[in-house]
């Protein structure tokens, strides 16, 4: 086995990172939006049925508005991080072999094992490996000469 993966850290990869990351991985924020919006309904609804309840329907209004807005605005903050550091427009190539995987970046060389990851997802878009926990590497499809790399590299992860 040797799949080498080239991925180009652009706005466009960002930009698909989070939207599989928030639809595959996130537990709370993918919902954040709809129980917001389902806050503001409620308040409305609470405030015209019954007005002696307006410290609740203001509670439930302001409640859902934050989180509404910290829904939209944390994609904005955590983009914009991403554009900012200095991995932004550059490449990082993997390399995935049989007893070990080697990563090449603009600033780090590394090689590891496949016991460094603890678990691997397919996406739709991409492949989420991931070492732990609470971390992730997004690799997109596009960037894979083989689709079915993105199946042998998951029974890898999976199987160790």
């Amino acid at each position: 086995m040797r799949i080498k993966v080239t991925q180009e850290l652009n706005k466009e990869y960002y930009n698909e990172y989070y939207s599989e990351w928030l639809e595959f991985r996130s537990k709370f924020k993918k919902w954040e939006n709809l129980i917001g919006f389902t806050s503001i309904i409620a308040s409305l609804i609470i405030y015209f049925v019954d007005k002696s309840l307006t410290f609740i329907s203001v509670g439930l209004l302001v409640f859902g508005t934050l989180m509404v807005y910290d829904f939209y605005s944390s994609k904005s903050k955590w983009l914009k991080g991403r554009l900012n550091s200095k991995m932004a427009d550059t490449e990082v190539t993997l390399i995935f072999e049989e007893d070990k995987i080697q990563t090449i970046g603009p600033f780090t060389e590394t090689n590891g094992k496949w016991s460094f990851f603890s678990d691997a997802v397919e996406t739709e878009k991409g492949l989420i490996l991931i070492p732990e926990n609470g971390i992730s590497i997004y690799l997109q499809k596009k960037s894979f000469e083989e689709k079915a790399d993105v199946v042998a590299i998951v029974r890898k992860i999976k199987k160790n």
